[in-house]
């Protein structure tokens, strides 16, 4: 089951560079005709609901991305799970390098291809109950921390509500990996929710202006 986990996470990743491959390369200088045009900046918090430990929990998470020419979007985001603390519980976190894809951005409903590459941690609390020498109750946490290699490929379908706002449902999966092997407690799929705010589409090129010759006064 593993292996095949593991064989869709990495035909998902392929699908998503050979579409962000499909366009020419973006130059600064020379005649090509996808040279840099218009730069945009913009920040997505969302909420997802996901596997975790063989169960599904809420995730919460936010990115900070660059965009080149709408299309093109390279950033960082970070994510980890919510809950009760006071819970006896496994908890992940998870973040890194973000990039995305979005082929027809100015559609009002389009899709975008995401792809996280980072880094995650799980961590299980252990509730101890009982009185410290003072005579107070005692609730301390001992977590059990396991890094691991993150690649999360994934589908949003997003809507432009107006110039500076998107919102988007995505589905994705979480591939984990550290140095024992398969990690199954931070891999796994997951639904999002979200928002992305800023300006997507700032131009870079300078605007002709208009020489009017003077019109001479007939005497």
């Amino acid at each position: 089951m593993n292996y095949l986990k593991s064989g869709l996470v990495c035909l998902l990743g392929l699908i998503s560079i050979n579409t962000m491959a499909q366009t020419e390369m973006q130059t600064l200088f020379g005649k090509s005709k996808n040279k840099i045009q218009s730069l945009g900046f913009y920040i997505a918090p969302e909420l997802s609901f996901g596997q975790l430990n063989s169960s599904f929990s809420p995730i919460a998470g936010n990115s900070v991305m660059l965009t080149v020419n709408k299309k093109f979007a390279i950033g960082v985001t970070a994510s980890g799970t919510i809950g009760d603390n006071s819970a006896t519980t496994t908890r992940g976190h998870f973040g890194g390098l973000k990039m995305e894809y979005t082929p027809k951005p100015a559609a009002l409903v389009h899709v975008s291809f995401p792809l996280i590459i980072g880094a995650g941690s799980t961590a299980t609390r252990n509730s101890f109950e009982g009185f410290d020498r003072r005579g107070r109750y005692d609730d301390r946490f001992d977590l059990d921390r396991n890094g691991s290699f993150v690649l999360q490929p994934g589908v949003n379908v997003e809507a432009n509500l107006f110039k500076y706002a998107k919102v988007f449902l995505g589905a994705n999966y979480r591939l984990a990996a550290n140095k024992s092997g398969y990690n199954a407690d931070l891999s796994g799929f997951s639904s999002s929710l979200g928002l992305k705010f800023g300006v997507f589409d700032h131009k870079l090129k300078k605007k002709i202006k208009e020489t009017v010759e003077p019109v001479e006064e007939v005497k």
